[in-house]
């Protein structure tokens, strides 16, 4: 891991280095022929490398604005007018400007700043003097959007917080009810006991039979794929969910034809499918049915399960897919879920370039659909 930081380091402090060389060469190279220091031929020479040096900036895709030792605007790149509102009156453009001018005075900052209206960004703007050997030649400033950065570091937060706080309770209850068990001696209750571990820990190994689920999703790859039955594949899932099912008294209904075939990677497909009929067995009252269909449309496959459950609240739709949402919490402990099966449906269809939809009204059940094109890719 130190030999990868420092592997990592190396290619960052070489890409800062070649980017200073490059924006001093840009302003290098307008003083001396704005001096008028090379004449006749030399001079289209400097302005040839002047246009490669700017050409260069261009194509990075880091907002680049140069100022000279006065602090005027010389050169931006392409990047840095996509990422900037306005340069005349807009927010990010009259920061940049301002910290343009401190930083040919010799000052230093970095700062994020969000763009305003409905598509809004999050910029990083770092402004730092140049120097070369004649002194102080002005002020570059870096313009870096990290919106995606941002969101997939709150995203990672939320999931460590939320992991912490699922295996927290499980963990503390396996604690207690160990304590209790030790100084206990009534055989019954030595018994119930002994029966609350074994749920608990159950629950434990779900919880993480489930995240090394969504890291392998993460981490296979296009050479796992394979030519795959659908239907086979969907008369053993079921078969694997009878045992549950019989115990709730929910019935399995099975609607495929034969010869549904997909390139896909198998674990991922058992995944999903596993998932989807647990959750719509576990979400049925007692006496309810699910029905499990597949068929081939359009250039796809469809993979649908309906069920005649509870179904899903209105303000509760948007959220289902996230990663340990529950709609009923209650029930979720009573069935022993974890929180994250709709969330390793969504990665495993959206990894082989599919569509998943929901369809639930509370009280009546829910339609989940999963469509995946004949020609699937996984996406890395």
């Amino acid at each position: 891991m130190g030999i990868l930081l420092r592997g990592a380091l190396t290619t960052v402090l070489t890409a800062a280095a070649v980017l200073v060389a490059l924006v001093l060469g840009v302003l290098l190279g307008r003083r001396v022929v704005s001096r008028g220091l090379v004449g006749g031929g030399g001079d289209v020479s400097v302005g040839s490398t002047l246009g490669v040096t700017e050409s260069v900036l261009d194509v990075i895709p880091l907002g680049i604005v140069v100022a000279d030792d006065t602090g005027r605007t010389v050169f931006r790149n392409t990047s840095a007018d996509a990422l900037v509102d306005s340069w005349e009156d807009g927010v990010v453009g009259r920061l940049v400007v301002e910290r343009l001018s401190a930083a040919a005075a010799g000052g230093s900052s970095s700062e994020q700043v969000r763009t305003p209206g409905a598509a809004t960004k999050i910029l990083e703007v770092v402004a730092r003097p140049l120097r070369s050997e004649e002194g102080s030649v002005g002020a570059v400033v870096i313009l870096e959007d990290i919106t995606e950065r941002s969101r997939q570091e709150s995203v990672r937060r939320d999931f460590v917080a939320n992991v912490s706080h699922e295996l927290k309770t499980p963990i503390g209850a396996l604690s207690l009810l160990a304590e209790t068990l030790v100084a206990e001696t009534d055989p019954a209750v030595v018994g119930r006991l002994s029966t609350r571990i074994e749920t608990e820990s159950q629950r434990v190994g779900s919880i993480i039979e489930d995240l090394l689920d969504l890291s392998r999703i993460e981490g296979e790859s296009r050479e796992q794929m394979e030519l795959l039955d659908l239907t086979v594949l969907a008369a053993d899932v079921v078969e694997r969910v009878l045992p549950m099912a019989f115990q709730r008294g929910v019935g399995i209904d099975t609607e495929a034809k034969s010869g549904v075939h997909l390139e896909a990677i198998r674990n991922q497909m058992v995944s999903m499918m596993r998932n989807l009929v647990e959750n719509a067995v576990k979400y049925s009252d007692d006496g309810g049915r699910v029905t499990v269909r597949v068929a081939a449309d359009r250039g796809g496959v469809v993979f649908e399960v309906v069920d005649e459950g509870i179904g899903v609240p209105p303000g509760d739709m948007e959220r289902v897919f996230e990663r340990f949402y529950r709609v009923d919490r209650a029930r979720t402990r009573e069935t022993g879920g974890t929180g994250l099966g709709l969330s390793i449906v969504r990665n495993v269809v959206h990894a082989h370039g599919g569509q998943v939809d929901l369809v639930s009204t509370e009280g009546s059940g829910t339609t989940v659909t999963v469509r995946l094109p004949t020609e699937s890719r996984v996406v890395a």
